[in-house]
């Protein structure tokens, strides 16, 4: 069982994480764009009456990310955006809708879930390379 490593084949366990890491992102920028695009149209038409003032504020922190998401090519601060979108939609709750608050939260624990992975297989024996 002692296999010569090919560098131009990679190991079928890397494959899958490397499949389950580009997924999570496409979660994470799916989810991002959905509540970013819903809260840029809703800030454009005016806050609804009698939400609560710090609504409009977390109202303009998303549209602010979302062009600050815009504006980067950088895959590691686009994913840092993104959570920071899903935190202010989780955080205020009284100012988003149920399904919207579902999306973040979901955006939130896949992204924790895979830095709880990715930080047990460097704790564990294996190599660097197949984390």
């Amino acid at each position: 069982m002692n296999d010569t490593l090919d560098p131009d084949r990679p190991a079928p366990h890397r494959n899958r994480a490397r499949i389950a890491l580009a997924a999570g992102a496409v979660v994470l920028l799916v989810a991002g764009a959905a509540a970013g695009g819903y809260r840029v149209g809703k800030a454009e038409a005016g806050g609804a009456p009698g939400k609560p003032s710090q609504c409009a504020d977390s109202e303009r922190a998303l549209v602010d990310l979302e062009e600050e998401k815009a504006a980067t090519t950088d895959e590691e601060e686009v994913a840092t955006i993104v959570r920071m979108q899903a935190n202010v939609i989780v955080q205020n709750g009284d100012c988003f809708p149920a399904d919207a608050r579902a999306g973040a939260q979901l955006a939130l624990d896949r992204q924790d879930e895979e830095a709880a992975a990715k930080a047990l297989c460097y704790a564990s024996d294996r190599p660097s390379w197949e984390c």
